[in-house]
């Protein structure tokens, strides 16, 4: 079978473990000849697949094809196509999500093949996709490395959870705000209450409530122990007794005097 190893692809994930193995587009200088790889092909790749009964193996560095051990870093469970892209579903190994992590493979390599037959049958069902493997030496050369969308992805999930931290605080600081107003509210009618009971009881006059409300309010210690040592006020009569006093006799003291 002809079998072009296209090494063209960052690891490029979609999201929800969708990885880009192939564009499409054209090459001249691979080792295996010219190809070329329309929509139509991406399309027929997924076909074939779907055709298929088994997953399809990503291996390290092309092991499957050398005959020698190969053993499985993932296995794609299902393709597509969206746009000039096909995408894989990988399920990756624990060994190869750690060397993923570290950075010890970035690519992803997929191995096509052109005209390739069906195994049964023998028929041709064209192109058809062999396996993929990690790998550290792509072919195609024009993406960036997955470190770098790793690392943008990252700052995108950061400032997701900013954004989520921020609008919790947002929420809170709400909570508080207005449990702080019911608070002083409280405050407030328990400060007016004690001076009601503070006026009733002679501690305070009538015209030194608003004073008090203040004081109560800015040092409600402090009020308490005003309150506590404070005398009943002594009120002033209204009426001048001294002054009824000196107020002249309706009597003439001098016509009382001289007998009249």
């Amino acid at each position: 079978m002809e079998r072009q190893q296209i090494v063209a692809c960052k690891l490029k994930k979609q999201g929800g473990g969708w990885y880009e193995i192939a564009k499409t587009g054209s090459w001249r200088g691979h080792t295996a000849g010219e190809f070329e790889l329309s929509q139509k092909d991406l399309n027929q790749i997924v076909f074939n697949f779907q055709n298929g009964n088994i997953d399809i193996v990503v291996d390290y560095e092309h092991q499957t094809l050398h005959g020698s051990e190969a053993p499985a870093a993932g296995w794609i469970k299902e393709l597509k196509v969206e746009g000039d892209s096909l995408l894989a579903k990988i399920e990756w190994t624990k060994k190869a999500k750690e060397q993923i992590k570290n950075k010890e493979y970035r690519y992803l390599s997929p191995t096509l093949i052109k005209n390739a037959k069906d195994p049964k049958s023998g028929n041709p069902i064209g192109w058809y996709l062999h396996s993929v493997a990690l790998t550290n030496s792509p072919f195609f050369q024009e993406l960036p490395p997955i470190a770098a969308k790793n690392q943008q992805k990252g700052e995108q999930v950061s400032k997701e959870k900013l954004e989520e931290l921020q609008e919790q605080i947002k929420k809170q600081q709400q909570t508080i705000d207005a449990l702080t107003k019911e608070n002083k509210e409280l405050k407030e009618i328990a400060a007016k209450q004690k001076i009601k009971e503070a006026i009733a009881a002679k501690k305070l006059h009538k015209e030194q409530e608003a004073w008090a409300l203040n004081y109560a309010l800015t040092d409600a210690k402090g009020f308490e122990e005003f309150l506590k040592n404070a005398k009943p006020v002594v009120e002033v009569p209204q009426n001048n007794q001294f002054a009824a006093s000196n107020k002249p006799n309706d009597l003439d003291v001098v016509k009382l005097a001289l007998g009249e």
